[in-house]
């Protein structure tokens, strides 16, 4: 919704109404048409699948040698014009896109052919918790985005020409209420659940009776336990599904989901910098990379494709919707599980077992409640120019340690800047900050975001 100089008593009702209306109809041509043609190209072969990414890289990045500095100038210092990229394996000389590389080129990596003013913003954090700055075209880019949420999500019953009633149980910062409402979802606090109000979520979810309730994991396990262990009956009887996001969803946590709401936990995939997608779907619970929207690699530790069964390596992705800010060969920073089978369900997508590596434990504070760290990145985004990466470690419960690798430029007042930020969404918790000259990664080159060694 366009933003608009409207008296306050009209912005409410205004809001209501427009949210009302079914995405087919609010979002304009580019959903619609970017919907319809997803629900015939699911269907297509491996061939045709293949067909339509080599033709969307090739026009990519003729569009990225022509008008994005950046990549101007890296094609040609690796001896790349466009026309020297006619198949997949082509595409193997192209030099991977890191996050510090986006940090470093913001400007050159924006096409000529757009205005950066009338850009959208987006601030996404790396897998080192360093954020990253994104521009997008508002209009093309969002809209198609919107479009393939909602094809992914109609597998578990969402209708892009309904209104779907939907609760959610994510980061949102919420004063003052465990709860408000926003554009006609309720939307629940990840961050104020203790073992003395877990009651009153159960009670708002049940008076709103969602079709689907949208949750990171890590929080809405908590509430399955509670409902579980005090052997509670739901009363929900318009769900359809609990859609799980932001955060890897392991198999114990999809049980006690399941099990408490007694609905299928549906998990999705996507990054802030628009790369890749991907939901599960009827059939199994392996993610369904959609071709449509980037060409999607699994890249092993010796720099190869992935290609046997449960073989570990980093996603890797090309974006084929934003223009004004192309990511080629991008390095998301999450690890997957490379699989080579075919779902039954008759898509010809290549599939994931599992997105490794995301941020999905807890921080414990003192009366040993679980508290999702999910936004605990962003106590550092006023200071990610002064910092190369960080991990937290907990010991005790209530008392955080945060372990930083920092800049020639850091100085006292970033680290009062740190602990503003960490207040902000943890005020429980107290927090020791060490400087430290080196954080070592896992053996499967991971970066643990948390050590947590309360048990």
């Amino acid at each position: 919704m366009n933003k608009v100089n409207l008296p306050l008593f009209l912005q409410k009702p205004i809001r209501f109404i427009y949210y009302s209306i079914p995405d087919k109809y609010r979002l304009g041509p580019v959903f619609r048409d970017t919907y319809e043609f997803l629900q015939k190209s699911q269907w297509w072969t491996e061939e045709k699948h293949n067909e339509y990414q080599l033709e969307e890289i090739k026009r990519l990045i003729r569009h990225a040698y022509d008008t994005v500095p950046y990549y101007k100038k890296k094609f040609y210092e690796a001896g790349i014009i466009p026309n020297s990229i006619q198949d997949f394996d082509d595409i193997k000389k192209i030099p991977y896109l890191t996050k510090e590389d986006v940090r470093n080129n913001l400007d050159d990596l924006i096409s000529k052919n757009y205005n950066k003013d009338k850009l959208k913003a987006i601030v996404t954090a790396g897998t080192t918790g360093i954020p990253v700055k994104i521009y997008v075209d508002r209009k093309y880019d969002l809209s198609r985005e919107k479009a393939f949420v909602d094809h992914i999500f109609k597998r578990v019953g969402y209708r892009a020409d309904r209104y779907n009633k939907s609760a959610a149980l994510r980061g949102d910062i919420i004063k003052n209420e465990i709860y408000e409402y926003k554009n006609r979802i309720l939307n629940l606090s990840s961050f104020k659940m203790t073992k003395d109000n877990i009651f009153k979520y159960i009670y708002l979810i049940e008076k709103f009776n969602p079709l689907f309730l949208y949750a990171y994991p890590s929080s809405i396990s908590i509430i399955s336990d509670y409902i579980i262990e005090n052997n509670m009956n739901l009363n929900t009887p318009n769900l359809k599904s609990v859609i799980c996001a932001s955060e890897n969803i392991y198999d114990f946590q999809r049980e006690k989901i399941e099990k408490a709401f007694k609905v299928k936990a549906f998990s999705f995939y996507g990054q802030a910098e628009h790369v890749s997608i991907g939901g599960e779907c009827e059939k199994s619970s392996f993610y369904h990379m959609q071709s449509e929207y980037g060409y999607t690699e699994i890249i092993n530790k010796e720099g190869e494709d992935a290609s046997y069964e449960d073989e570990v390596g980093e996603i890797v992705s090309t974006g084929f919707s934003n223009y004004a800010m192309p990511f080629i060969r991008y390095k998301t920073g999450d690890m997957a599980i490379f699989t080579n089978e075919k779902c039954t369900c008759g898509r010809n997508y290549k599939l994931i077992k599992r997105v490794e590596g995301r941020k999905s434990e807890y921080f414990v504070d003192r009366d040993g409640n679980k508290i999702t760290l999910t936004r605990s990145d962003e106590a550092l985004w006023r200071v990610s120019n002064s910092i190369f990466t960080f991990q937290y470690i907990q010991n005790e419960p209530g008392d955080v340690i945060l372990e930083i690798v920092i800049k020639n430029e850091f100085g006292k007042h970033d680290l009062e800047l740190i602990k503003e930020g960490f207040r902000k969404f943890y005020p429980q918790f107290d927090l020791e900050i060490k400087i430290v000259g080196n954080i070592e990664r896992t053996e499967r080159g991971k970066h643990m975001y948390l050590v947590q060694n309360i048990k």
